[in-house]
């Protein structure tokens, strides 16, 4: 069995006796040119550590954002002598950094050419990832899966954290749940209580917007957490959700109110109806409220309110939610309709939805429950660095749903895994900055942006839609999600897979990428 790709070389001794043969036929400045020739050729190869030593230096690059660099080393890399077992490895992150790059064609091509020979698990999940990306498949109605995660109880040993919860909102990996009768404000993750927050008034609804703002509303007044007045005079005011560049909806009886957090200012739209509005959720680009005099869900188009859509409802309702994808999913009798499916669920007196995390809130026994509730559109998950100290590597893994939106509250379905074993790992959330890309007209692969986590701003929508992006600069953080781990003792020489998986039974969403002993080292990646 061979232990490395070898190259085939020619003793030097033997080349200088061939070419002592030919002295009579070729002229001496001819034979000063081969020996140049064949001296580079000698110098050029590159050996099996030269090449993981440049294998280590794309990581450092792409860890550190510079991807066309960390594509021209990764070339390098696999121009030489690599450890067989290796070779997957080089070749993946070669096909990797050329997506990110706008090479995606030949990086396809070159992936074809490589696993005729050789199966890699890491190579087709990549070229899936560009094949979806590529096709984009939102319309299709979703087909879900339903499955418990764990619960929190408002009862704790002796101690009452809440009792009567009213609103729930997650941001990152917590979740804030509104208890209106104690007047109180609980945070959570998973089943531990992070929190209690005494309130000074009796609120109807907390809300989390996307820069991680924590809000509180009366039926005529919004406040910040500090519970400092932002906006007055409403009638039956309900948060709908806000955008990307957390701005504020709220629906209030005939209009909506767009708060602005920097300017402390809102502007107002016109509904054409008073609406008797029991809920209201958003999407990308949807408003979804909920009128329960008619019983029906009225659809407007986010950007200039005009309704594009009425939903009639097969029963009568007052709770519901959306996915970002526009499938529908609501409460019934002792039951989760979600689509065209039905899921059993009992003493469920309302539920909160953060894509794909499903509360359902039950007053008897003060307990919040937490199941997924996943459609079959693919999550994108990516490794986009990995960071170390003198005891832990940290991964820093985006989650995002295929319009370049963040998921939250996806920490209890992230594993990490090295060398394809399970690694135990610290979860938890953080926000990190975006780099954004200013483009004057369409340019480039959708995957491309994804791979490299870029969101567009100007002149082409349908990739600003897709990455996440807002109209201004003004929301530059993202949520990440940061596993921690013990790294290998002692350090291992060669390079070292690491595995992110988000699994909801057999959905299994994931991304691998690399380190070595060079790179624990490295200044620039120490955390």
């Amino acid at each position: 069995m061979w232990e490395y790709v070898k190259y085939v070389k020619i003793p030097k001794i033997a080349l200088l006796s061939i070419i002592s043969r030919l002295r009579n036929v070729i002229a001496l400045s001819t034979l000063i040119v081969l020996l140049v020739f064949f001296d580079s050729v000698f110098a050029a190869v590159i050996d099996e550590e030269t090449a993981r030593s440049y294998f280590s230096q794309a990581l450092i690059n792409a860890y550190t954002g510079n991807f066309g660099d960390a594509y021209q080393l990764s070339v390098k890399a696999l121009s030489g002598r690599v450890y067989v077992q290796e070779l997957p490895y080089f070749w993946y992150l070669r096909g990797r950094l050329g997506i990110s790059t706008g090479l995606v064609d030949k990086s396809l091509g070159d992936f074809n050419t490589f696993t005729q020979l050789v199966k890699s698990d890491e190579i087709d999940n990549l070229v899936s990832k560009v094949q979806y990306f590529r096709k984009l498949d939102i319309i299709s109605p979703g087909t879900f899966k339903f499955g418990y995660v764990n619960s929190v109880s408002g009862r704790q040993g002796t101690a009452d954290y809440f009792q009567t919860p009213t609103s729930l909102t997650v941001f990152g990996d917590t979740m804030y749940i509104l208890d209106s009768k104690n007047k109180r404000l609980i945070s959570a993750r998973g089943r531990k209580i992070l929190t209690v927050k005494k309130l000074s008034r009796d609120y109807k609804q907390v809300f989390a917007s996307r820069d991680g703002s924590i809000y509180l509303l009366t039926d005529d007044t919004l406040y910040n957490d500090s519970e400092l007045e932002l906006l007055k005079d409403m009638k039956t005011a309900l948060i709908a959700g806000s955008d990307r560049n957390g701005n504020v909806y709220i629906v209030d009886f005939d209009r909506v109110l767009v708060f602005d957090p920097e300017s402390q200012k809102s502007v107002t739209y016109k509904l054409p109806q008073s609406t008797v509005c029991l809920d209201a959720e958003m999407t990308v680009d949807k408003l979804y409220i909920l009128d329960g005099v008619k019983e029906q869900i009225l659809v407007y188009d986010l950007s200039t309110m005009r309704s594009i859509n009425t939903i009639e409802l097969p029963e009568k309702i007052w709770n519901f939610e959306v996915t970002p994808y526009g499938d529908l999913i609501y409460l019934g009798n002792n039951k989760i309709i979600a689509g065209s499916q039905e899921f059993e669920v009992k003493g469920v007196n309302f539920i909160e939805y953060s894509y794909p995390t499903i509360f359902l809130i039950k007053w008897k026994g003060t307990v919040v429950d937490q199941y997924f509730l996943k459609d079959d559109k693919p999550i994108f998950v990516s490794i986009d660095k990995i960071m170390f100290d003198d005891a832990y590597a940290y991964a820093y893994v985006r989650v995002e749903d295929l319009y370049g939106d963040e998921i939250h509250y996806i920490q209890y379905a992230l594993r990490m895994s090295e060398q394809d074993v399970y690694v135990p790992s610290d979860v938890y959330s953080e926000l990190s900055d975006v780099k954004t890309e200013m483009l004057k007209n369409c340019k480039g692969e959708l995957v491309s942006y994804r791979m490299t986590g870029s969101k567009t701003i100007g002149s082409c929508p349908i990739l600003n839609k897709f990455t996440g992006s807002a109209a201004s600069l003004r929301n530059n953080k993202r949520v990440v999600f940061l596993a921690r781990w013990n790294y290998m003792r002692p350090i291992p020489q060669g390079i070292i897979k690491v595995t992110a998986k988000v699994s909801f039974k057999d959905l299994i969403y994931s991304d691998a990428m690399f380190y070595t002993g060079q790179l624990i080292s490295e200044s620039s990646l120490r955390k």
